[in-house]
């Protein structure tokens, strides 16, 4: 039964927004009232809405104003005329006595009969309940990123975040999630308001995964302060203006940051209060000396009071004196002055306690990476190839020196298609011969053939290259000979793009196979595929690693499969020849950034010296420098050292305080709210994920950081966002979660409410206040109490009454709060209460036995 039109004069109340009191209607148009709210002295126009707009009911005991000359009353009994009795013995027309004080105190309300809708305060009861359960006993400001939880990285980040100020230095082993470790430990500072201003300070091919990184899995978004956004602040401000001054947030290039030592200034300036540094081996301190650019550039900001984090990939027994330098930078007073490494070291006195460097032994059940090479027989392919390669060692040191030469050998190796690329209109032969070439190409042959196989096995494959030419020329291949849809991945596609490209490629019935050039290997993750196809070998072998580490991840259940290409002689079987000889394929090689720098510039001398025929043996001292290396750090002769370090042992115990409702919880709160102020919500058929806007229906015009007119796609399942990185993760932290949180701590939403539940054992009639912001460690958040109709406190009801779910059946308030004696009550009940606090929400309730639980 529709309720009965709203007519002029009519007085109501606003469901959602009761700080607005009670409000005459002064027009009507079709749905869309105007109503006068005197109490706030506001008009609004209102879609007469019955879940927004209610009748302006009155009730015995009730305090109001006469509107005719403003005195006060308190209402005694409703007359058979419609007319109002007041204790004081006069009797007034209802329209012309006005409520006072209605939403003041839930107490206060309650008692007036002033009833909120019961699916409002079943939303404000599960975000009480999120808000205590998602603090998860230390962990909860960890917990919001799009992240699989591993143990060792939340026990670092705990570790890191105990101490005041946080300065701390990560060495775990590559691959083991440094950067997530950071991102959990700057989250956790951000959200304390223990850190407002954040400079994250990285290499320049680090940058962009960092702004990735943070946005996609932690909802921070940071600025690029890069020359051009300088130069932006200087046009806008002025040139002595602080670019920290108008970006508080910011990821800064180390080349950029030594290129500028203003920089380094203007940070020291403005007072940075967390300092994050990756590959901060990069940072050298020898004895005697005042150190590189590097450490030159960092250390000022370093040095002050504030929080630091310091990210390396170079084992204490690999760099024992650069490591710790490291230390005396974060803790100076542990070692003062100059100091002797190997004598420190030999004294076997433990570390300070600033660092955690977990291991993959210390955590285990890492899948074996499996080694795949693949010998094509086409001598004529290889040949034509390798004629490409020798055509441009041959070729003399022009115009762009040996940087062009290099890179034209480079090309050569990866692909005809790159290689014609940067030819000239002069080279028009050998332009025909990389056409022919290509056409010829053994590698792009054999994968156009498996590729075939592998999408009728139903497996994802992922091909990098190290040029776009190559990707481009490879996806015809594939396409036209081996009749497949290809996926792309590269640095020219935009953002959203690259999304929904990756999006496609996941899918079960998506793409079987996606080429990707090295942007692919920048925070991606890829370990849904089955296997990782080389096209080319990069000369740095740091870059294999971050093509393999796209698949080899933490939590991956099964072997990787790594498929190399080897050619029969040349360059191209050397370089092919040294990597399986450095055991590439078979384990990282974090920690040996020198060594493998060094091989980087081997490979380059070899293809640079056109007199001489490169051979495998060319490589061996580099192996064996390699090798003696990585025995060195296998060794972890100082692990020791460190203090309280991780063991596999303890990740029970910390994924136990990880709540195992939080996401399911977090669905119902956000959901359910979105729902109750009028979101437009849809979700996806057998999927927790959700289309959630802010649109034009909304009961609300504002929610605390979230634009009107804003849509969001996203889950509430924490798998489900860490597979499909182009939906948003709602989790704490995120804007709409935040959001709706704050509206119903701020608001009066769902503060008041009528609950007839079934007792499970209970009977009897009572009041239950809700109270936030108080509780012990095992009740953060807030506090539950309950009395019964003597003022008596029942606990064990107040238990039963805020466990979930909340099953209630619907009351008509005037059933309840129209009978005589109702004030009376509920003011018996409320002077059992605590004196001097407010509780934030409250309901009657009563307590029935039935044999069977009443629907919802």
């Amino acid at each position: 039964m529709s309720p009965p039109p709203w007519q002029i004069g009519d007085r109501l109340i606003h469901r959602v927004n009761t700080d607005l009191g009670p409000g005459r209607v002064t027009a009507v148009k079709g749905r869309t009232l105007s109503v006068v709210f005197p109490f706030a002295g506001t008009s609004l126009s209102l879609i007469a809405d019955p879940e927004v707009l209610a009748p302006l009911a009155l009730s015995p005991g009730q305090r109001v104003v006469v509107e005719d000359d403003g005195s006060r009353g308190r209402l005694e009994k409703e007359c058979d005329d419609g007319r109002w009795q007041l204790e004081d013995g006069r009797t007034l027309p209802a329209a012309s006595l006005w409520p006072v004080a209605v939403g003041i105190s839930p107490l206060e309300r309650l008692a007036a009969g002033d009833i909120d809708n019961v699916e409002d305060f079943a939303n404000r009861l599960d975000a009480l309940l999120l808000r205590r359960i998602r603090e998860a006993r230390g962990l909860g400001s960890f917990l919001g990123g799009r992240i699989r939880l591993f143990p060792h990285q939340l026990y670092a980040a705990e570790q890191a975040t105990r101490a005041d100020p946080v300065r701390w230095l990560l060495a775990d082993e590559v691959g083991l999630g440094k950067t997530v470790e950071a991102c959990l430990v700057l989250n956790r500072l951000l959200h304390t308001g223990r850190a407002q201003r954040v400079l994250v300070v990285a290499p320049a091919t680090l940058t962009v995964q960092w702004l990735g990184e943070l946005w996609r899995k932690y909802h921070q978004v940071f600025v690029l302060l890069d020359d051009d956004r300088l130069q932006d602040v200087a046009r806008e401000h002025g040139s002595d203006f602080n670019p920290f001054d108008v970006y508080r947030r910011v990821v800064v290039s180390l080349e950029n940051l030594v290129a500028n030592p203003r920089l380094t200034e203007q940070a020291v300036a403005v007072g940075i209060d967390l300092l994050v540094v990756d590959e901060a081996h990069h940072l050298r301190r020898p004895r005697g000396h005042p150190g590189n650019p590097a450490w030159r550039a960092v250390a000022p900001i370093a040095q002050q009071n504030n929080h630091v984090l310091l990210l390396t990939a170079t084992p204490l027994e690999e760099d024992a004196h650069g490591f710790l330098r490291l230390i005396q930078l974060l803790h100076p007073a542990s070692f003062p002055g100059e100091f002797d490494a190997a004598e420190r070291l030999a004294s076997g006195l433990p570390l300070p306690p600033c660092t955690t460097s977990t291991r993959r032994v210390d955590i285990g059940g890492f899948p074996p990476r499996r080694h795949l090479p693949v010998t094509v027989n086409d001598p004529a392919g290889w040949a034509a190839l390798d004629a490409l390669v020798e055509s441009q060692r041959r070729l003399p040191v022009g115009a762009g020196g040996l940087r062009r030469k290099a890179d034209h050998v480079r090309r050569a190796l990866s692909s005809p298609a790159a290689l014609a690329a940067v030819l000239t209109d002069l080279d028009q032969d050998l332009r025909a011969a990389c056409l022919q070439a290509g056409r010829d190409d053994p590698r792009a042959q054999w994968l156009a053939t498996k590729a075939r196989e592998w999408k009728e096995a139903g497996e994802k494959t992922l091909v990098f290259v190290a040029d776009r030419e190559t990707l481009i020329a490879l996806k015809q291949t594939l396409e036209t000979v081996g009749r497949i849809r290809v996926g792309v991945f590269h640095e020219d596609l935009a953002p959203g793009r690259r999304d929904i490209e990756v999006a496609q490629f996941r899918m079960g019935s998506g793409l079987s196979l996606m080429i990707s050039t090295e942007c692919g290997g920048e925070g991606r993750n890829f370990e849904f595929c089955r296997r990782l196809v080389l096209f080319d070998l990069p000369w740095n072998p740091v870059m294999v690693e971050q093509r393999i580490g796209r698949l080899d991840r933490i939590g991956r259940d099964r072997d990787v499969e790594i498929v190399t290409f080897r050619p029969p002689g040349g360059l191209a079987a050397a370089i092919s020849r040294l990597y399986e000889e450095l055991g590439l394929y078979a384990e990282p090689m974090g920690g040996l950034d020198r060594e493998l720098t060094r091989v980087e510039e081997g490979i380059r001398e070899a293809a640079l010296a056109p007199e001489e025929t490169v051979d495998a043996a060319r490589f061996l001292p580099l192996v064996r420098e390699v090798r003696a290396a990585r025995a060195r750090v296998r060794d972890a002769a100082y692990h020791e050292l460190h203090r309280e370090p991780y063991s596999a042992e303890m990740a029970g115990s910390i994924l136990a305080r990880v709540p195992a409702r939080l996401d399911e919880l977090t669905e119902e709160v956000v959901a359910g709210g979105c729902r109750r102020l009028g979101f437009d919500t849809e979700q996806e058929r057998g999927e927790r994920v959700w289309a959630l806007e802010f649109g034009s229906r909304a009961l609300v015009d504002h929610l605390p950081g979230v634009v009107p007119g804003t849509r969001f796609l996203g889950t509430f399942d924490r798998a489900c966002a860490v597979t499909r990185e182009e939906l948003d993760y709602f989790a704490s932290g995120h804007p709409l979660v935040e959001g709706l949180l704050a509206e119903l701590e701020d608001g009066v939403r769902g503060t008041v409410a009528l609950l007839e539940m079934d007792g499970a054992g209970f009977a009897g009639f009572g009041l239950l206040a809700l109270y936030q912001g108080e509780g012990d460690d095992e009740e953060a958040g807030f506090r539950a109490l309950a009395v019964d109709a003597q003022g008596r406190p029942r606990p064990e009801w107040a238990q039963r009454l805020i466990s979930p779910p909340l099953r209630t059946r619907r009351v008509r308030p005037e059933a309840w709060t129209r009978r005589r004696g109702w004030r009376e009550l509920v003011e018996k009940m409320a002077a059992a209460l605590p004196e001097h606090t407010v509780p934030t929400a409250c309901a009657a309730f009563r307590f029935t036995r039935r044999d069977k639980e009443p629907a919802a």
